[in-house]
This record gives C-alpha cells, structure tokens and sequence, in this order.
C-alpha cells in the first residue's frame, strides 16, 4: 500500500487549486541482487505524485511544492508476476522538494518554466530469516532539473484544456556506495520526457493524465544499464464542494527493452538464464483534495499496487 499526503504553498496569485505540480515519485523498489547482482533495476521515477489538475498552472511566479510519501512493500514477484514468497520487506518514507518558477517569458505561444527537485528519503531494509540487503543510511537522493513549456485555458473540443511539456534531467549526485545493494541514488543519469494535461469536462468533473517516457545511461563505473521505459499518472477529479474534491487516481510503469550490459541486451539471457528483466507495475486508488485560502492545497491518496513484475509490489 502507498500513501502519499502532498501540502502544497504556491503564488498567491494563482487561483485556488490551480498549480504546477510534481514529477518524480521515489519508488524503491528490490535490489537486483535477489535476482543477480549484476542485473540493474530501474531508478526512482515519478509514481502518483502528480495526478489532480497536473495540467493546470496559475500565472507566472515561484512556487514551493513539498510532497511526503511512506511506502510499504508486501511481497516480492518475479518476471511472471508471481509472488516470490521472500519475506523481504523493503519501504521508505520520501520528502520531496521541489521548487519551480514559471516565468512571462512565452515561447511557442506558451510560458517558459524551469524547476528543481531535490528527494529526501529514509530507507528501511528487514527480513525474518535475517536475509535483508544493506541499505544505505544517507538520505539524499539524485536532484532533477526540468525545462517547460506550459499552455494555460485552452480549449479542446470546446473544453477548457492546460497542458505543458517538460524535458527532465536527473543527476547522480545523491548518496550512493557500492557498499550498500540499496541506495537513495541511482548513480546514472536519467533523460525524460512528458505531456501532461487537465481536461476541464464541466464544473465539477475533469480528468488529467502525464506520460513521460525515459532513457538510462549505464550506472557510473559499470557496463549494467537499465532499460528504458515509461510512466504515466491518471485522474478523475469530482468537485464535491467548492474546497473539497475527489479522485480516482492511477499509475502504471512498464519498460520497454530489456536491461543491457556493454551494449548487450541478450547478456542476462545468455550468461544467466534470465529471459525477462522487464519491469512493470500498476497502482490504483482513491484521493482527497482540499482547498484553501491563499494559495494552499493539501492533498491525500492511497495506492494499492498489482500485476506487478520484477520488482515489489505494496
């Protein structure tokens, strides 16, 4: 189960839950080493932090946005997505922070914004038999830095329609040792890309969804690369009253191409057996969204995860 609760300070100028949110969701997911050490896993990436009104953006101005997310893994599964039977339980609690200014500046009839995200996360590693991999104790993760285009009160099929485009770099400058099989950071470089959007259908209903899709370099000092892949954010949002909303939110990851090692993406199939080092899960549940005066909204989801594969399912 994963339970996010985001608080968010943004422009007193922007209207009450009109917002640019997040990208990144710290999913730590099973070290490699409980398949085989030499088999990457894929980095953190943004997982149902940015679902309600992902599209919109208020005027330009800075904006504080801070997420805190615990997340609690109930089994492992392998490559058929079947439940492993370890016992391994692998969880995190994740403060996130990001920073973003949109700018007046316009560029392809939209606004020009910039944004940093800096990840701060506690990692917990047990297992009854005394199994459990070593964790690393530090706590910052890789910083993204991110470049957007965002397009405010359009209109699609006569519809109130944002969206915005963003190109994410994220840098491996986080707490990493290879004395520890599981760290805050990567130790790669990761290239992404979205569109996300918020489809205004009445007064009371929307929808909004991201899809970003990325590249991994190979892990620094290594010839491992994970594949590349990608992740998407869904929601259907309910205005109950004026400040309070509803939503049916999801996400779902899936890689596209197999892990690769000196450029050899048939190597864990050859060396080691391994036919499958794809990874994938999807998450669904419910949120609640309230919404302020002067610029503050605070929002709660719960996501239950399944058909999970290759990676820990909570």
């Amino acid at each position: 189960m994963k339970t996010v609760f985001i608080l968010q300070e943004y422009n007193k100028e922007k209207k009450a839950g009109k917002l640019w949110s997040s990208l990144l969701f710290l999913l730590l997911i099973l070290s490699g080493k409980f398949v085989y050490a030499q088999d990457p896993v894929l980095p953190p990436t943004n997982l149902g932090l940015a679902n309600m009104y992902d599209g919109i953006a208020g005027k330009p101005g800075f904006v504080y946005v801070n997420y805190t997310q615990a997340y609690e893994n109930h089994q492992v599964n392998n490559s058929n997505g079947k439940n492993t039977g370890s016992d391994l339980k692998i969880n995190s609690l994740l403060s996130m922070h990001q920073f973003i200014y949109l700018t007046p500046i316009e560029l392809f009839g939209g606004n020009l914004g910039v944004t940093v995200l800096i990840p701060v996360v506690k990692i917990t590693a047990t297992s009854q038999n005394g199994d459990a991999p070593a964790f690393n104790p530090s706590m910052l993760g890789d910083v993204v830095q991110g470049t957007a285009i965002q397009w405010s009160d359009k209109k699609l099929f006569g519809k109130q329609f944002s969206h915005r485009i963003e190109l994410d770099v994220s840098f491996p400058i986080g707490s990493y040792s290879k004395n520890y099989a599981i760290n805050p950071s990567a130790h790669l470089y990761t290239i992404g890309f979205y569109h996300a959007f918020t489809l205004t259908i009445n007064e009371k209903l929307s929808v909004s969804t991201r899809n970003q899709f990325n590249y991994n370099t190979h892990i620094i000092g290594k010839e491992d690369k994970p594949g590349a892949f990608y992740n998407g954010n869904y929601s259907v949002e309910f205005a109950l009253l004026k400040n309070l909303h509803v939503e049916v939110a999801a996400y779902y990851l899936a890689q596209l191409n197999q892990d690769s090692y000196d450029g050899d993406n048939k190597y864990y199939i050859n060396q080691y057996g391994i036919e499958n080092t794809k990874q994938s899960v999807f998450g669904l549940g419910p949120g609640l969204v309230y919404l302020g005066h002067s610029g503050l909204l605070i929002e709660g989801k719960v996501f239950f995860e399944t058909i999970a594969k290759n990676t820990t399912q909570g």
